[in-house]
């Protein structure tokens, strides 16, 4: 009795000391698969610009992950400075009665402003930000957060996305790691720093809202393919960036609709990387440019036009002496196809003109009533948006 109770007694000790270490196993193997997670995430990207690609869903982040996030982005984000010539008084000055008896002395003031900006190049000292923030500054001055100053020139500006690349000369200086904006998940973390209101590197969390959004630029012209975000974004994050949860710059911010709730556009990293590669070799953004603009095709359009199609993009417009009025392409024509491939919606045809370059020459294939078309259309760049606006007029 007594021999049989010891041996109950080992076998609840052994029993215990199992489940004992079961326990600090699980523990240990969650520990170090927690230190290899991280070290998988924050892992140092190559020297520029890319890094990771974006995560699939929006992470839940109580483990710091926004934390972690900011303190890759931050350091490179920089506030941006700038003074323009004052305003034109032209028409303004006392009337000639008054000015007799009381001189205008008052002199118009410069301009000042404020926006964001982030660096992409420590070695070159290039920093990106809008074409709107630095647009018509005679001295722009760029601040880092760890409180220094350097003076900065433009280099080349993107007035279509919206995109300008300013230069300082400044030792050690941090760099930004730019992301890809194909493919980003609807719903994914995005995280906005910048410096609203002149209130130095804030920051706002939200998501990815939608993509291949498309907003009127102040110059009447489109910005296209921006990503929309409800992360907050006020006057002075302009030019900031809009950064993933590995802490990749994804997009920089941009626009607000003004009375909207959670609003905001930001230009795609993609789009950025474009314009400063054209920019870094020509000193300007060259973007391939047809010269004419769509609208869809409807079942309804296609039969007042004749077309044998209901699939396409209708050509409302042609500029004249564009490219695509060199090639003999006509206002009412119907495209079916682009380099071969088929066309659904104008986003398709846009897509395949903006990936290629200026001087390719892009097939075209078209109905105009019931002919069937063809058209072979060299590219051309994209002009100035005042000469483009002036071109259009007949």
């Amino acid at each position: 009795m007594r021999k049989s109770k010891l041996r109950s007694g080992r076998a609840l000790a052994y029993l215990l000391v199992g489940l004992l270490g079961g326990v600090l196993g699980g523990v240990l193997v969650m520990w170090m698969a927690g230190q290899s997670a991280g070290r998988a995430l924050f892992q140092s990207a190559p020297p520029y610009r890319e890094g990771a690609a974006p995560v699939a869903a929006a992470p839940v982040a109580p483990d710091g992950s926004v934390v972690r996030a900011v303190q890759v982005v931050g350091p490179g984000v920089v506030n941006i400075n700038t003074l323009s010539a004052p305003p034109s008084t032209q028409g303004a000055s006392l009337p000639d009665a008054l000015r007799r008896l009381l001189p205008d002395t008052t002199e118009p003031q410069p301009r000042e402003g404020r926006g964001s900006g982030f660096i992409i190049n420590a070695q070159q000292g290039y920093v990106v930000t809008n074409n709107h923030v630095v647009a018509g500054a005679r001295n722009i001055t760029v601040f880092l957060p760890d409180k220094r100053s350097f003076p900065a020139t433009v280099v080349g500006t993107d007035p279509y996305a919206d995109v300008a690349l300013v230069k300082i000369s400044g030792s050690n200086l941090p760099e930004e790691k730019l992301g890809s904006s194909d493919n980003l998940p609807i719903g994914s973390t995005a995280i906005a720093i910048g410096n609203p209101f002149g209130f130095e590197n804030s920051v706002t969390v939200g998501v990815i809202s939608a993509v291949n959004r498309e907003l009127p630029s102040p110059g009447g012209l489109p910005l296209e393919d921006l990503i929309q975000t409800d992360a907050a974004i006020n006057p002075g994050n302009s030019g900031g960036p809009l950064c993933d949860i590995n802490g990749n710059v994804i997009a920089m911010n941009t626009a607000i609709i003004p009375m909207g709730q959670g609003i905001g556009f930001a230009v795609a990293v993609n789009t950025i990387k474009r314009s400063v590669e054209d920019i870094v070799q020509y000193g300007r953004a060259r973007r391939p440019w047809l010269g004419v603009s769509f609208q869809p095709l409807t079942p309804e359009v296609a039969r007042q036009l004749e077309v044998p199609v209901t699939q396409g993009v209708l050509v409302r417009e042609v500029v004249p002496r564009s490219p695509a009025a060199g090639a003999g392409v006509q206002a009412g024509d119907v495209i079916t196809a682009i380099a071969g491939t088929k066309i659904n919606d104008f986003q398709t045809l846009r897509d395949t003109i903006r990936r290629a370059h200026v001087g390719d020459v892009i097939e075209l294939d078209s109905y105009r009533g019931a002919r069937a078309m063809h058209f072979r259309v060299t590219l051309g760049e994209m002009p100035p948006p005042d000469q483009l606006m002036r071109r259009q007029q007949p």
